[in-house]
């Protein structure tokens, strides 16, 4: 049976990493120069600057507001990458309501609308899944593509 308990304080290795890295240490920053053309004794002194600064003492405050939103909303459809349908605001960039997703069932591209019968814990506001629950379950494929839903889409919520 074979005892290994662990010792307190660094390995000898380490111990001697440390100690030629330190005697060395001149030659390092000198390769260091000419591999970075100076930059690296340059970034080194502004560094060096940044802690002669007066450091913050007692209280700080942070300013946490909100962005400054526009009244009124300029909302426009996106369809993501990973197949998110939502209405995003072209002002703030936030969005404003997820309409729904594209997803793979049995081998088929269908649009799912936001509601809690699919799934989703937030459902979709109930005027706007009146005007969009036709393309519901719609397949996308060759004969109907994204752009086609995303026209759908457009002119049944009057963002054209």
């Amino acid at each position: 049976m074979d005892i290994i308990s662990k010792r307190s304080g660094p390995r000898e290795e380490d111990k001697h990493a440390k100690a030629h890295l330190r005697q060395n240490w001149g030659t390092i920053e000198k390769l260091a120069d000419q591999i970075s053309g100076g930059s690296y004794s340059a970034n080194k002194a502004r560094v060096g600057g940044q802690k002669d600064q007066p450091q913050a003492q007692g209280l700080i405050f942070v300013d946490q507001a909100a962005r400054p939103r526009v009244d009124v909303p300029d909302p426009y459809l996106r369809i993501s990458l990973n197949g998110r349908v939502v209405l995003v605001d072209k002002n703030s960039g936030i969005q404003l309501h997820f309409l729904g997703q594209l997803k793979r069932q049995n081998g088929i591209v269908r649009f799912q609308i936001a509601t809690v019968a699919n799934g989703y814990i937030t459902a979709l506001d109930p005027d706007l899944e009146a005007l969009i629950l036709d393309l519901a379950d719609k397949a996308v494929d060759r004969s109907y593509p994204e752009e086609h839903l995303s026209r759908d889409i457009k002119s049944r919520l009057s963002l054209d």
